[in-house]
């Protein structure tokens, strides 16, 4: 039997090579190279196994959808914000109308400071993605309206990025560019990320989509070439990002610096001034600046997390006046500066497992500041919000201690908090919750949420605009008019009631691997709700006749879109939501398409990326064993270069370096004896790749890991196991044979190395079961979904939202589709009113994008890391139309004011240095 050592060695060796093949297929590692449980006791052995990443959130719900380096490199997305919109079907809330947009983010488990912290680092930063149910945000400080999602990043990658996009519309009219160049150095647990980008777009006229809009004024028959579909606008952004964790007390910090300009130029018909014929522009423009920091620092058992962000934006609008001449002004400043400060951990430890807590505290800061020249006053709103809360998790019972196992695991959970606001007064919120895992695979939720909210300082301050000319579909006398639109704050709004249900499930399907059925109900309730941007319908109209402006002929000539106020609020939703991904393909000796080792190739030459996949590199083992050894002996080595899964073996239950373990770890490494089993592994893996392989020559713990029940050696254990452990060049001898060679088969899209592309598919579907508005006390009630819609636009009962994209060999694809269901919106029934229909619409976004470096087998030059992208979005020029009741398209919906861009392509060019 080989010495003691030597065995400690092969199984260290070979554990490396499970462990990232664990860790890349998001599996555990196969049984041909597990380990004999005697042997793992045996002692000075060091042997690592798949490990969880560290980063990843640990809580007793699973996530709705995760996402490992090759499911994102299937994405084919140019940055963090655009893999998070990728993902969307996953993120977005299901607590019916009360998600709030972005979810709540998280950097390797702790909470940051800002989006733009984040959101411009490449795609090829991120080791894995989880997507978590609305009640996790709570141990985070914030109300269960959002999902959390975590970015597990890569401990090591560096790169320069640079991108130019041109898309335009396949009817032409006018065209988009982006210019893009970047920077993100992550290192030593150190990041630093610096982005600049530009935006134009140029103006799209009606007259460019042949519309016609009849003028009043004499001698001009049409003024569509001086009305804008999409405006002219440019943008700029630059920002700066720097994060550092100190190994040594656990602590981090992050800084923020973003400043951004946006102008706009918009066309609103014509004017005649002294006889004098010109256009009527409305002009923006948006200056902001922001900043934003973190702290984190561990607080014995617990975690403290300080955030910051703060900020300020400038707004001016110019528009002409459409019967004299000059132009009105509307300006507005913002200050925003937010402060939460969490304090998270393990209160206390029952049968059932571990009590988590987490208490915040926070004080937010708004002011704005207001004027126009169409009214006497100016506005100043300030509001401080000062804010407390705690959120406490029970264990009841736990399949992990034992305690009442029988019936699963179950949680309680309960949050309270307070908010003073300085022009509201005291608010109040709490939750209660249930989670229950009856079986591994299967997570039920229940909670009830109670909330006041008070109205934003937008909604009860912005500067009044009037804008002229605005297409508009009279619902009383069923005739296309041109109206003034008015919009701006409304100081009178109230603080909102809201009192809702959520129930959930959580199913990883046993019968499809990597896939998760996810099903919300969400109850909403609420009082005195603020509706920011109210439509106009009869509905609108019939509830609020003092916003509506008519002659004494009953001609329409202005609607007040500021916000308003409604009494009650209820609605019910019910929403599915499919996350799936995996493996296809495989090598022509019969590796399965399900379960066999993930596409590997990915990460090879990628910055930051490993380098050698899931196989077992002798190369790359020599050069960390050589940086280790070489590394000083007093203090603790970097670790950073060092495989996921033997850094998960080197790290304490606080996930820090263990010295014993490392230096364990070095001494036997270090030594000569060490540099001996070295050498005498070689012979080992030289005697298992040979054809056929020398199995006397392996360890008998080897050889009975590689039998089957019957007692002889398991070809397929053998074929996995060698598969690993041979694959890497210059292994003296490949399992797989010449077909298998890079190049070989006739077949573009066969994975180099056999096994497979990837693939991913997240599908949500959402059916509005109740939606109703009541205006007052026993007052009238409007249902939205029958068509008396108050809110925006008309209210489908079924919308569907698809992402699937795969990836394998350098191509990729990715395929978008937003299904809107039929709708309709009621007249008001007088004579000449018409209702109208809404058609269903289904859209398809098709991305397609090449790897040239990786096709074309290019290490080094221009092509290593040229990336090209063909972007065509609406591929099938899908329209919704919009009929009244005689059959017949209003001008107001015209699908090409609706949808003015239809198809639309473009080229994305994307280099990496």
């Amino acid at each position: 039997m080989k010495s003691l050592s030597f065995v400690a060695t092969s199984l260290l060796a070979l554990g490396w090579a499970s462990a990232v093949h664990a860790q890349d297929s998001g599996q555990a590692a196969e049984p041909a190279p597990e380990v004999n449980e005697d042997v793992l006791s045996a002692p000075g052995t060091i042997v690592v196994t798949g490990a969880r990443i560290r980063g990843q959130l640990i809580v007793d719900q699973p996530p709705v959808a995760e996402y490992d380096s090759e499911d994102i490199a299937a994405f084919g997305g140019s940055s963090i914000a655009d893999i998070i919109a990728a993902i969307e079907p996953a993120t977005g809330s299901a607590r019916g109308g009360r998600g709030s947009g972005r979810p709540v983010f998280l950097i390797n488990g702790i909470r940051v400071s800002s989006f733009r912290e984040f959101r411009s680092y490449p795609p090829e930063s991120i080791a894995k993605i989880e997507v978590f149910a609305e009640e996790v945000a709570q141990r985070f400080g914030y109300s269960p309206d959002q999902r959390v999602v975590n970015i597990v990043l890569q401990e090591s990658y560096s790169s320069i990025t640079a991108e130019v996009e041109a898309e335009a519309p396949a009817r032409g009219g006018y065209w988009r560019n982006e210019q893009e160049i970047g920077y993100l150095s992550i290192n030593d647990g150190a990041r630093i990320n610096l982005n600049l980008e530009v935006e134009d777009v140029s103006l799209l006229t009606e007259d460019e989509r042949d519309l016609v809009t009849a003028s009043s004024i004499l001698g001009v028959a049409d003024e569509a070439p001086f009305r804008s579909l999409v405006s002219d606008s440019y943008g700029v952004e630059a920002t700066a990002n720097y994060a550092k964790a100190f190994i040594d007390n656990g602590s981090s910090i992050s800084l923020n610096l973003t400043g951004s300009r946006e102008e706009s130029l918009g066309l609103s018909g014509l004017r005649q001034v002294d006889g004098v014929l010109e256009p009527i522009e409305r002009r923006n423009r948006t200056d902001t600046l922001s900043t934003a920091a973190s702290y984190t620092q561990p607080v014995g058992d617990f975690q403290l997390t300080a955030t910051f962000d703060g900020g300020r934006t400038k707004t001016r609008s110019e528009v002409d006046r459409s019967t004299a001449a000059g132009y009105d002004i509307s300006r507005s400043t913002t200050w925003n500066a937010t402060n939460l400060v969490t304090l998270r951990g393990i209160a206390v430890e029952i049968p059932a497992g571990e009590i988590a807590t987490t208490f915040d505290v926070g004080y937010d800061w708004q002011r704005i500041e207001s004027d126009d020249t169409r009214t006497a006053f100016d506005t100043q709103l300030t509001r401080g919000d000062l804010s407390g809360g705690v959120n406490i998790v029970v264990p009841l019972t736990s399949r992990r201690t034992g305690f009442l196992d029988a019936v699963g695991d179950i949680s309680v959970s309960g949050q309270a908090g307070i908010n003073h606001l300085s022009d509201f007064g005291t608010l109040q919120d709490w939750s209660l919750g249930v989670n229950w895992s009856p079986f591994e695979n299967l997570n039920l939720q229940a909670t009830r949420i109670w909330r006041e909210v008070a109205p934003g300082l937008s909604a009860l301050g912005s500067p009044r605009i009037d804008e002229a000319n605005v297409s508009v579909f009279d619902f009383a006398t069923g005739q296309d008019v041109l109206v003034t639109v008015i919009t701006g704050g409304n100081p009178n709004l109230r603080a909102e009631t809201q009192s809702d249900w959520k129930f959930g499930a959580n199913w990883e399907l046993p019968f499809w691997e990597g896939t998760r059925l996810q099903a919300d109900y969400a109850i909403n309730r609420s009082r005195d709700v603020t509706l920011s941007s109210p439509a106009f319908t009869s509905a609108f109209e019939q509830a609020f006749p003092d916003r509506v402006t008519r002659n004494g002929a009953g001609e329409l000539l202005a609607i007040d879109r500021s916000p308003v106020t409604l009494y009650e609020t209820r609605s019910r939703t019910l929403s599915f939501g499919l996350s799936t991904r995996g493996s296809f393909g495989g090598s022509d000796s019969g590796e399965s398409s399900r379960g066999g080792p993930p596409a590997a190739g990915r990460n090879a030459g990628r910055p930051g990326g490993g380098g050698g996949g899931s196989r077992f590199d002798p190369a790359a083992f020599a050069a960390m064993r050589e940086k280790l050894c070489a590394a000083p002996t007093s203090g603790t080595p970097d670790l950073a270069q060092l495989p996921e899964g033997m850094r998960a073996r080197l790290l304490d239950e606080n996930g820090e370096p263990d010295p014993a373990r490392v230096e364990m770890l070095r001494q036997r490494l270090c030594s000569a004896e060490g540099e001996a089993d070295i050498g005498r592994f070689a012979e080992l893996r030289t005697a298992l790749c040979s054809e056929p392989p020398q199995l006397d020559q392996l360890p008998p713990q080897m050889l009975e890991r590689l039998r089957g029940e019957d007692g002889e050696i398991d070809p397929e254990r053998l074929k996995a196991f060698r598969e690993r452990t041979c694959a890497a060049d210059g292994a003296g001898g490949s399992p797989q044979g010449e077909s298998q060679q890079r190049g070989g088969g006739m077949n573009p899209f066969a994975r180099r190395g056999g096994s497979g592309g990837r693939y991913f598919v997240n599908l949500n579907h959402t059916i509005a079961l109740e939606n109703e508005v009541t205006l007052a006390a026993g007052g009238p009630v409007f249902d939205q979904l029958d068509g008396f819609v108050l809110g925006s636009g008309a209210i489908p009962e079924h919308t569907s939202r698809l992402e699937a994209g795969m990836f394998i060999d350098g191509y990729g694809v990715r395929l978008s589709s937003n299904y809107l269901g039929q709708a309709e919106l009621r007249g008001s029934g007088l004579p000449g009113s018409s209702d109208l229909f809404f058609g269903d619409l289904v859209t398809f976004d098709l991305r397609l994008f090449a790897d040239l470096g990786e096709i074309l087998e290019r290490d080094e030059g221009f092509l290593k890391g040229f990336r090209v992208a063909f972007v065509l979005d609406n591929v099938f020029d899908g329209q919704r139309r919009v009929v009244d009741a005689s059959g017949l398209v209003p001008e107001a919906y015209d699908p090409r004011r609706i949808d003015p861009v239809g198809r639309y392509i473009g080229v994305d060019l994307r280099k990496m240095f």
